[in-house]
């Protein structure tokens, strides 16, 4: 039998997602704060969806499934500060029957500030157990 965990690369084509450094996202140093981040990649997550034809609201309504975050991991290589411009690229690395991980860039301007790769599991939603990705989801990304 197959394991159904077993990652399949993929590589999607990067989804380009601008922020702006808000002054609630940093610190007293005036830098971002390392918790920051992760909204700014939830933010660029969702939008590459909808981008890809996926609404994930009624993704979750409708299929009844959702992609709740199961693995993080970033790497900060240089620090953003308030006011800064920058963009989050995001794309799918790689995807499986039941997980799917995004891979992610910061950059400011020519600057690459951050790389993360964050891991969602499918659930259902109603049984609140791991399930098989959906398939429409799988053909956003084709």
């Amino acid at each position: 039998m197959a394991d159904p965990f077993r990652y399949v690369p993929f590589r999607s084509v990067p989804f380009r997602y601008g922020v702006r450094v808000q002054y609630v996202d940093t610190d007293q140093g005036g830098v971002v704060h390392h918790a920051a981040y992760l909204r700014f990649l939830e933010q660029a997550r969702v939008e590459l969806l909808r981008a890809r034809g996926v609404d994930y609201r009624r993704f979750e309504r409708e299929v009844g499934k959702g992609l709740p975050v199961a693995e993080v991991r970033i790497r900060y290589e240089r620090p953003a500060r308030f006011d800064d411009e920058l963009e989050v690229e995001a794309w799918v690395g790689v995807i499986n029957r039941a997980k799917i991980r995004f891979d992610y860039r910061i950059w400011r301007g020519e600057e690459r500030l951050t790389t993360a790769e964050i891991t969602c599991a499918c659930v259902d939603l109603a049984k609140q157990r791991i399930c098989s990705m959906d398939p429409s989801l799988r053909e956003a990304f084709e």
